[in-house]
């Protein structure tokens, strides 16, 4: 399992987020039928949350936590491929509030969802 290092950081606060693979049929809860999103298991986490990211090409992506007023909290950069991509966001060090999770290529966002962490 590829563990993912925080980049950049504009807070003291940070999500990690790490390669998910399950062992099994692909989890209905997170399948995609657009050919590019992203899509959480839950919108609602207290210490994690699997997401899935949906791409239609491979390259260095950047997941966005953001806080509702639009602050990035965090930003991680992933390699993407082709297809599905399972990962799994570790969000205990946020605090309890609403975020939007933002996947860009480059600088063009490509997805987006929310979450709550309870």
């Amino acid at each position: 399992m590829l563990l993912l290092v925080l980049m950049n950081q504009c807070t003291a606060d940070s999500i990690e987020v790490v390669e998910y693979e399950y062992q099994g049929l692909f989890p209905e809860k997170l399948k995609i039928t657009e050919l590019v999103g992203v899509k959480l298991e839950s919108n609602f986490a207290t210490t994690e949350v699997n997401m899935n990211v949906k791409l239609n090409t491979t390259g260095r992506y950047y997941i966005k936590v953001l806080t509702n007023s639009g602050k990035v909290v965090s930003k991680e950069q992933v390699r993407g491929e082709l297809g599905d991509n399972l990962f799994t966001v570790y969000t205990a060090t946020l605090p309890k509030s609403s975020y939007r999770i933002e996947l860009y290529l480059e600088d063009e966002k490509v997805g987006t969802t929310s979450i709550n962490l309870l």
